[in-house]
């Protein structure tokens, strides 16, 4: 029986480009919510966490001015979640190439090392970005 299951590997994948607008009133979004991303940087629940660390230090910031904290703290993850949201999905186009794009991207990521993560320090080299701690 379990021969004749043909769709167990199907899953929604959610992108979108990414928008400003995360709040409205007294709520804003975070992670998936604000920028929902494709999986190929495996970076959705680092986002989150993130959106997290930022939002509660604006909050700690802006003592009761919600509308400034929250405001502050989109303005603060706008671009870095949007780079990671646009950076997967070009990731995901290469890793699902044909032809001469998957020679391309064999001969880059082979071998691992040096040129598989060339300019991603921006991504996995810690907590200075702008908005963090």
């Amino acid at each position: 029986m379990l021969e004749k299951i043909e769709t167990w590997r199907y899953w929604v994948l959610c992108d979108r480009e990414p928008a400003r607008g995360w709040t409205r009133g007294r709520a804003t979004l975070l992670g998936d919510a604000a920028h929902p991303m494709l999986q190929y940087l495996a970076q959705g629940a680092n986002m989150a966490l993130e959106d997290a660390v930022c939002l509660t230090d604006q909050l700690a910031l802006h003592g009761n001015d919600v509308p400034r904290a929250f405001a502050a703290y989109e303005q603060a993850r706008m671009l870095r979640t949007a780079r990671v949201q646009l950076t997967a999905r070009f990731y995901g186009e290469i890793y699902h190439a044909g032809g001469v794009k998957a020679e391309l991207r064999d001969q880059m990521l082979g071998g691992g090392g040096e040129g598989a993560w060339d300019g991603m320090e921006w991504l996995y080299g810690g907590p200075d970005w702008p908005g963090m701690r």
